[in-house]
């Protein structure tokens, strides 16, 4: 067995702030990075060090060889600590009284999660998947002085309690590092392999295993050109309304008391400008309305909106004696209201991922419907052990369908691009001595002849 002092654990350059005492440590970031072989060493050391209390945590753990248990026995022969720990199957003793177990935080409640009072360390491995009520649970349980959270994770969703935990908005006591494959020194020529064969076969894909970019479902209906769009540069904040251009639509998902979104989109030559996202829940029609208004005053500085509806829109979505169609009509005019054509989903779904492909988005003002469109994903079918074709019904499903109804009625304008400048034409000669038309008038009349046929 090593003396203590002569103990020594090398650990990527990037890991080293992660060394020194914090109440919330954290580190995330793709595959071959070294997260979890460092939570590992650092458990062992501080339990060799010094009697301690540790607790190894997933967020469910059917079996105990769902745990980190194999990791850490690996690492007692690397640290040659062989005769100081003993492994059992639920547990790891140490010859000074220090503890290490394994648990999985689906199984307590606020009543069992007391027994873990008394431990030093709470080690969270795979954390993208822990729930909000876990980490709730967790954080006031491991309360002894000096006591350590510890948290490692690949990103999945910005959404994930833990990545709002570290990334957002973190608290004072809190430290976490991003490291990937390049951080790690002894990145191994298998895994070396394994990454060049990813990126060769599907570029989106490797960037979040390796990179640790968001979006991870084989279900995704969108991440890939998110994070394409995020690489190539087209989310940042100078994407704002263009005066010389054609008016906003502004494309909708509406639901009976759940959640609605908007997007406020702007024709662009070339392709298409994503200016802002909104979505709120437990508001009507006349909520949403004077909102509308205002977030189109601000972008545009007075100029009108298009404002597109979803099918359903027809029926009484919100709870009114009217329909929003109705609502909407009388604050916005008929000219500037209109129904999103009838289509199938998997239509609507491949609209967004030919359009997506040419927008540009406000980074600020569209964050919150990026992530949507990040989380938005395939239900999974359980009987045949395969995504279904039909989104799953939860918070990301309406930032998705309002930007697919959105796509589908950009799309008409991609399709329409030669007859819409013939049209401008036509219409710029045609009024060329009425001085009183102006260039947004001359796209007013083009909007009302394209979209005539969804007029209700």
């Amino acid at each position: 067995m090593p003396e203590t002092s002569a103990l020594r654990v090398e650990v990527p350059r990037k890991l080293k702030p992660l060394l020194f005492p914090k109440r919330y440590k954290g580190a995330y970031g793709g595959r071959g990075g070294a997260k979890s072989h460092f939570f590992a060493e650092q458990v062992l050391v501080r339990c060799y060090r010094q009697t301690t209390r540790a607790v190894c945590i997933r967020e469910v753990q059917d079996s105990i060889r769902d745990s980190v248990r194999q990791l850490l026995i690996d690492k007692i022969q690397k640290l040659g600590l062989g005769s100081f720990f003993q492994t059992f199957e639920s547990e790891i003793r140490g010859a000074n009284g220090s503890l290490i177990i394994f648990k999985g935080m689906q199984s307590y409640n606020a009543e069992t999660i007391k027994s873990l009072e008394a431990y030093d360390i709470a080690w969270v491995e795979e954390a993208q998947t822990l729930s909000q009520r876990s980490l709730d649970l967790l954080r006031p349980t491991i309360r002894r002085e000096g006591s350590e959270l510890w948290f490692s994770w690949n990103p999945r969703y910005k959404t994930d309690p833990v990545d709002k935990f570290f990334r957002k908005n973190p608290p004072a006591e809190a430290i976490s590092v991003m490291l990937n494959w390049r951080d790690n020194p002894w990145f191994p020529d298998v895994l070396r392999k394994d990454m060049m064969n990813d990126f060769a076969e599907d570029e989106s894909k490797a960037h979040h295993i390796w990179d640790g970019a968001y979006g991870s479902s084989e279900g995704a209906i969108l991440s890939r050109w998110v994070n394409e769009a995020e690489r190539e540069g087209r989310i940042n904040d100078t994407v704002t309304f263009d005066s010389n251009g054609p008016r906003i639509d502004v494309s909708s998902d509406l639901g009976f008391r759940d959640t609605a979104s908007w997007w406020y989109w702007q024709r662009r030559a070339g392709g298409f400008a994503v200016l802002e996202y909104e979505g709120d829940s437990g508001m009507d029609a006349d909520d949403w309305i004077p909102k509308i208004q205002e977030n189109v005053l601000r972008l545009t500085g007075g100029r009108q909106a298009m404002i597109w509806l979803p099918t359903d829109a027809k029926v009484k979505t919100f709870q009114s004696k009217h329909s929003s169609v109705e609502k909407f009509l009388t604050a916005f005019g008929h000219d500037s209201v209109a129904i999103v054509p009838p289509s199938k989903k998997g239509d609507q779904i491949s609209a967004a991922r030919t359009v997506i492909k040419r927008c540009e988005f406000n980074k600020t003002r569209c964050d919150e419907g990026l992530d949507g469109l990040l989380a938005w994903e395939f239900e999974w079918n359980d009987d045949n052990n395969v995504f279904s074709r039909e989104p799953l019904h939860n918070w990301a499903s309406h930032p998705g369908d309002a930007y697919a109804y959105g796509s589908q009625v950009m799309q008409e304008h991609v399709v329409e691009t030669k007859e819409k400048a013939q049209a401008r034409q036509f219409m710029a000669g045609e009024h060329a001595m009425d001085s009183s038309i102006t260039m947004d008038d001359l796209w007013k009349i083009h909007d009302q002849q394209v979209n005539r046929r969804a007029r209700i």
